[in-house]
């Protein structure tokens, strides 16, 4: 554990000092304001035309459009008394209410609001207690139940008109002069027997998406089948007889498998192609052990490919008496390689990285890749992963990037 968090947290001295840099100036940066508000002149702002309207009586308006401010207007001359849950658009600008005032009562009760006393007007929005306490002598309730959510103002200023609603609608079976199958009578089949259109269209959709009905009773899962529809309709139903398909009974005897032959492939030199006849391994894994292989510089062991991220155990488990090994391609000449050289490898971090430059520039050249460690930095089990991939070189030789 220790050992990841040297990994991931270590920094240079350049880092550490541009890391000081970069909170000073984060913290200049959440000072100023505060400093600025502190020694900032503070203006005064006066509203002289605020203060005029303000001083003014409401004048009356039988629009609020024809004003760039939404002023309440009084209550006009040829009001009539209304009820709030009839009254049009015209009717609450005679009672000098604002146009937005009114749009809101007139949306409430689109969306099926209901004022079951005059005193429910205060749960408008926007609508002051001086505006109501000027308009309630005008306004009056004309039914105290509930009414039918199929009727509700126009936006307009016509009268109030009926608009469409969720009501309950009532349905006639049609029994039917033969016998039918669900699974195959068409829309027009089912509409004709008086099932509503919508149920109808959703039998068709759950038929089209695979479903299936084994039994009469299979139809009450149909959202909007009613029990009463079906027990009208259930002495005409006939569904032929069919067998469920159970897979626990499916006989794995039965299914033809091809056994892959595992031909000897050798682990650094194998193509893309030659992997794939490995048992276990397609287009998607073999692109992956290349790419591993590449990175690495070769495997030195067959071992290795189990470090392939992705590769499932039992395929690792299945080709591994089939690889055989070979040397590298592409070793690391630890004596002329720079530190961002090395952190390329997989195996390596840039904690590791730097401390092989650095002791390399104070003590010279390595002599055996052995000599690594001599770095007491380093740990016992990275010495022996890296080791084979080391030489002491001096001068790199051409690298051959394997054969995909």
């Amino acid at each position: 554990m220790k050992n990841h968090l040297d990994n991931y947290f270590y920094y240079t001295k350049r880092e550490r000092n541009g890391l000081l840099v970069l909170l000073a100036l984060m913290l200049i940066l959440l000072v100023t304001p505060f400093i600025y508000r502190k020694f900032a002149p503070v203006k005064n702002y006066t509203f002289p035309e605020i203060k005029r309207l303000n001083n003014t009586s409401p004048v009356a308006s039988k629009s609020a459009k024809d004003s760039s401010l939404d002023i309440v207007s009084v209550v006009s001359d040829d009001a009539t008394s209304v009820d709030p849950n009839l009254a049009n658009k015209a009717d609450f600008f005679k009672l000098g209410l604002s146009e937005k005032v009114t749009k809101t009562i007139l949306n409430y009760r689109q969306k099926g609001g209901r004022f079951f006393k005059v005193e429910d007007l205060k749960k408008i929005y926007g609508l002051s207690l001086a505006d109501y306490n000027r308009i309630k002598p005008y306004c009056f309730i004309t039914r105290k139940e509930k009414p039918n959510a199929a009727f509700a103002s126009s936006s307009d200023d016509s009268e109030p008109v009926a608009v469409k609603a969720n009501l309950p609608v009532a349905v006639t079976i049609n029994l039917p002069t033969e016998k039918f199958n669900p699974n195959t009578i068409t829309k027009e089949g089912l509409t004709a027997l008086g099932l509503p259109e919508k149920v109808a269209g959703t039998m068709i959709n759950f038929r089209k998406s695979g479903g299936k009905f084994y039994k009469p009773a299979d139809l009450l899962h149909v959202y909007g089948m009613k029990e009463a529809w079906l027990e009208k309709l259930s002495p005409w139903i006939e569904i032929p007889a069919t067998k469920k398909f159970d897979p626990k009974k499916y006989e794995k005897k039965n299914r033809k498998t091809e056994k892959k032959t595992n031909p000897i492939t050798d682990i650094n030199t194998a193509s893309y192609e030659e992997w794939q006849q490995l048992s276990g391994i397609g287009p998607y894994y073999a692109d992956k052990l290349i790419m591993y292989r590449e990175k690495l510089g070769g495997f030195h062991s067959v071992e290795q490919i189990k470090e392939t991220y992705g590769l499932p155990d039992s395929v690792k488990q299945s080709i591994l008496p089939a690889l055989r090994p070979s040397p590298i391609f592409r070793p690391l000449h630890i004596n002329t390689m720079t530190a961002k050289e090395l952190v390329a490898h997989p195996y390596i971090k840039w904690k590791q990285a730097n401390l092989i430059v650095n002791y390399r520039t104070q003590h010279g050249p390595y002599q055996s890749p052995a000599d690594i460690s001599k770095i007491l930095a380093l740990k016992a089990d990275f010495i022996t992963q890296i080791t084979p991939y080391l030489s002491v070189d001096t001068t790199k030789e051409s690298e051959n990037t394997g054969t995909k």
